[in-house]
């Protein structure tokens, strides 16, 4: 079975690292992976693609000079055609409008994965309504949460196309990591507490919430740094508010980083003031690396946590719940928070490991390429 994973990126998070566990733990059982990225002419990311190759998996950049580009749909179809792809599965709004167009009048079967619909503005509400319209004419639709399967089926994607996958990580990242020491990296005096973040720079993520509660917080911790861990398009501005704050002594902007498992081994707590999520990885991440975590009640993070069995839940937006809740953590004992950290790395090796995953992902291909041979036979 040979499948292309395609992907438009704006960087290497969620949905990226969903593609490479995906395609890493399918490719373990016989299946003849290929991850697609766009090269997009305004926001060049093909992060996927270099870190695919590292992995051993064969990797194949589509450049795209636009919003429609014919050359781009001509050199996917040549590249479906060139390999004998069995099936195309697309991640995200612009890899289901190329693969459709690309696969028109072939009897190549689409599946989708929907990782989350987050547009704001006028022009990424446009595109989200688009999406729900071309979704109809795939075979299967996969959503990460249950939540985002309610979405579409409001949007009448059929039941029977709709359906809910976990994501998955690859726990043994989190088994032997490299003893580095971020604090020095970072010259954090090594009796401060470390309170982190990882993810987009991003509105929807809820970082300015969380410089706001550090206010707080170092009331009564002052010997706390927070630090921020990711790019994007509010860097500078998140900058600027942490110093119209007053903390800039207090906030590292630490970056992109590839060792996600070295930094939050770094932390002695982990926050998540999301807006909006889907199934954030990033939250899976922590719970493998045994770190106490505290997350808004968005998404699935409740179903994840066991609505705060095995992490701290406070509302989006809420200053001052936040502030409290990484209070209460910074001042629990180290047994309370071992064994609720031991109890949520037992649920991520059960519930969402990449194996899981991708053997649900599996049975999907296998229905969807049995049924196409039924219907070819009639």
């Amino acid at each position: 079975m040979r499948i292309l994973q395609l992907i438009s990126s704006f960087g290497f998070f969620g949905a990226e690292r969903v593609v490479l566990e995906l395609s890493k733990e399918s490719s373990l059982v016989g299946l003849k992976l290929y991850v697609g990225v766009f090269r997009n002419r305004q926001n060049p990311h093909t992060e996927v693609a270099d870190r695919a190759e590292g992995l051993g998996l064969k990797a194949q950049v589509f450049p795209c000079n636009g919003r429609f580009d014919l050359r781009t749909v001509l050199q996917i179809r040549k590249f479906i055609k060139g390999k004998s792809i069995d099936l195309f599965h697309c991640h995200g709004y612009k890899a289901n409008f190329y693969a459709l167009m690309a696969g028109l009048f072939t009897e190549l079967p689409l599946v989708s994965t929907c990782h989350n619909w987050i547009g704001t503005g006028f022009k990424m509400k446009f595109y989200e309504r688009l999406d729900k319209v071309i979704l109809h004419r795939f075979d299967r639709v996969i959503a990460v949460s249950s939540e985002i399967k309610k979405k579409l089926l409001d949007s009448r994607i059929p039941k029977s196309k709709a359906s809910v996958i976990n994501n998955g990580i690859d726990l043994s990242r989190f088994r032997d990591i490299q003893n580095v020491d971020i604090k020095e990296e970072f010259k954090i005096d090594s009796r401060c507490k470390v309170v982190g973040t990882i993810g987009r720079l991003t509105k929807e993520k809820g970082h300015i919430y969380l410089l706001h509660a550090a206010k707080e917080v170092l009331r009564r911790f002052p010997n706390t740094i927070f630090l921020i861990v990711g790019d994007g398009t509010l860097k500078e501005q998140l900058k600027d508010q942490t110093k119209a704050i007053g903390l800039e002594d207090k906030v590292v902007f630490a970056g992109f980083r590839r060792d996600i498992p070295e930094i939050l081994s770094s932390m002695d707590v982990f926050v998540l003031p999301s807006l909006i999520e889907g199934l954030p990885m990033v939250l899976l991440e922590v719970m493998a690396a045994r770190k106490p975590v505290i997350a808004t009640e968005v998404g699935e993070i409740p179903k994840i946590l066991e609505q705060g069995k095995l992490g701290v839940l406070v509302q989006p937006k809420d200053v001052r719940g936040l502030a409290e809740a990484i209070i209460s953590v910074l001042e629990a004992n180290n047994a309370k928070i071992n064994k609720i950290t031991q109890n949520a790395y037992n649920k991520v090796r059960r519930d969402y490991s990449s194996k899981k995953m991708a053997e649900r992902y599996l049975e999907v291909y296998q229905e969807i390429l049995q049924n196409k041979k039924i219907v070819n036979r009639r």
